[in-house]
């Protein structure tokens, strides 16, 4: 039978009832404490709750209630003894992550990786005083979204998962109730075994969840959990592939994979690991950014696969093809192959510059192969003796020999056209020696 919103004021005298949050065994009322004007959460369990399980709460909520932290909802009162008992938490405006994710189907990498970051804050607390919360999932996860736009995440609900019997959570009574696919193996094989790792692996799921838009392992209807059950024990969920090949930074990836491995004492229990992991995730994020990279999540080698715990071997979904229309940049140390050409022609071009220059500078340098009688240079040359005077050999036979035998050279023959020599001279290779045989010849005729 429904509870009467009517007497609401008289059950809660401190409290202004403002509206109804959401009900089910127990019922959530947003108020107004009206001695400091504060907005309230007021949790009201069921009449039927059985008295040891709200003892057990009871102890839970007292290490709770001095717990102030800014990722964990605290509880501010505690009437476990009234007639319809109570719990008082404080109100974050927002709401949980489960409706979030019905809204926008996945988080953001960033938003996903602050999640982890803010969860692992809040375990440090609880973990350190001996609470184990039991019941991680989207649920138990409210937010609250900031000036800035970021979101503000906050774990609420310790304790209230070992009351909770609804059907629609898909819950089970007895010494451990737990909400299925958040459930770790050893809340199914053995809840003696729970300890601070299970909750680990509850975030597991919440976080590769938020990844991927669903859990590892889905339990579709209520005949299926015998096959359920055998999958969350002994198979290996698959790497989170995102379907639309966006980045995944690796160190999340391993950090997923290590909050899901089947064996407590192998899994990651300590939230400083947690955070280590995902502090490098969002470093290669930011690397990827940077560098306006995206690529779908790779997954290991077979071989990789086969020897990694906690991974199933999976092929994963073929993705479009990316095509980058970047072009490929050119580093200061990498030249082009257009670049090295235009230098090589362009040094040719020096070379071939000052090969013109040089020879137009000999050109045009003032030689005189002939020199004018002013020229006591040429005529004090000396001459070796044994030309000049030959009994047996006539000059003008040898120095037409030699003129045969010899070609003059370029500038030589320019010269020779400017003095316009008689036809029947010879110019010889040298002009000291053309002298010297002229001087003999004359001498001997």
């Amino acid at each position: 039978m429904p509870m009467s919103t009517v007497s609401f004021n008289v059950n809660f005298p401190d409290y202004e009832i403002i509206s109804e949050l959401g009900r089910g065994n127990a019922r959530v009322l947003k108020a107004r404490h009206r001695p400091t004007g504060d907005l309230v959460a007021i949790k009201q369990f069921a009449l039927n709750t059985d008295p040891d399980t709200l003892r057990r709460f009871a102890r839970e909520s007292d290490i709770m209630t001095g717990i102030e932290h800014p990722n964990i909802v605290r509880v501010r009162e505690i009437q476990l003894e009234a007639a319809m008992p109570y719990l008082v938490m404080e109100f974050v405006e927002g709401g949980d992550l489960r409706g979030l994710l019905r809204a926008e189907g996945r988080l953001t990498l960033t938003t996903l990786i602050r999640l982890g970051l803010q969860m692992a804050e809040a375990f440090k607390v609880i973990h350190s005083r001996g609470v184990v919360h039991r019941d991680i999932k989207p649920e138990n996860i409210l937010y609250r979204r900031l000036v800035s736009g970021e979101l503000h995440f906050l774990l609420t609900d310790f304790g209230i998962a070992k009351i909770r019997a609804d059907e629609s959570t898909r819950t089970r009574t007895g010494q451990s109730l737990m909400t299925y696919e958040y459930a770790a193996p050893e809340q199914f094989d053995d809840p003696r075994q729970v300890n601070v790792a299970t909750d680990f692996y509850g975030l597991g799921v919440v976080l590769y969840e938020a990844l991927t838009g669903q859990v590892p392992f889905v339990l579709h209807n209520d005949a299926g959990l015998a096959q359920f059950m055998n999958q969350v024990l002994t198979a290996p969920p698959a790497p989170p592939y995102l379907p639309d090949g966006q980045y995944v930074p690796p160190s999340l990836t391993e950090a997923l994979r290590q909050m899901l491995a089947k064996n407590p004492a192998q899994r990651l229990d300590r939230a400083d690991e947690l955070e280590l992991l995902l502090e490098q995730a969002k470093v290669e994020l930011l690397r990827a950014n940077n560098a306006q990279f995206s690529r779908p999540a790779a997954a290991p080698p077979a071989a990789t696969l086969g020897t990694s715990p906690g991974w199933a071997v999976a092929t994963p979904p073929p993705a479009p093809p990316i095509y980058d229309e970047t072009p490929a940049p050119i580093y200061e140390d990498e030249e082009s192959p257009d670049r090295t050409t235009w230098w090589f022609l362009g040094g040719v071009g020096v070379v071939a510059i000052g090969v013109l220059m040089f020879v137009l500078i000999n050109q045009n340098r003032p030689t005189d192969p002939f020199p004018t009688k002013t020229d006591s240079t040429a005529v004090t040359t000396p001459i070796d003796s044994s030309m000049l005077f030959r009994p047996t050999q006539t000059v003008p036979d040898t120095s037409a020999t030699e003129s045969e035998s010899t070609e003059p050279e370029a500038s030589t023959m320019v010269e020779e056209e400017t003095v316009s020599p008689t036809p029947q001279q010879t110019p010889t290779v040298t002009p000291e020696l053309d002298s010297a045989a002229t001087m003999g010849a004359d001498s001997t005729e």
